[in-house]
């Protein structure tokens, strides 16, 4: 089914959701607002996104303004996509 990923999360998922989130400072790369509780993946999952370090990125979901809950609902609906830019971590 489009918009989720066929593979469970890595073993280290919790280390590495820490790490991202400790690297960035908790700032939501959707929003650029601190407070972040939650790590993204920046080329989604089922969009051939890997679960590596660099394709991830702190991100408000449990907390308002709710950002990966918007982001997701986007790439679920093109009709709804926003142009996409590039993470400032990604390698050119």
């Amino acid at each position: 089914m489009a918009g989720y990923r066929s593979a469970p999360l890595p073993r280290n998922w919790k280390h590495l959701r820490a790490h991202v989130l400790k690297r960035d400072g908790g700032i939501c790369h959707a929003c650029q607002q601190p407070g972040a509780d939650a790590v993204d993946h920046v080329i989604p999952a089922f969009r051939g996104g890997t679960d590596d370090e660099s394709n991830l990125a702190p991100i408000h979901d449990g907390v308002p303004p709710h950002c990966h809950r918007t982001k997701t609902a986007n790439e679920a609906n093109p009709s709804r996509r926003r142009p996409t830019t590039t993470h400032p971590g990604a390698l050119d």
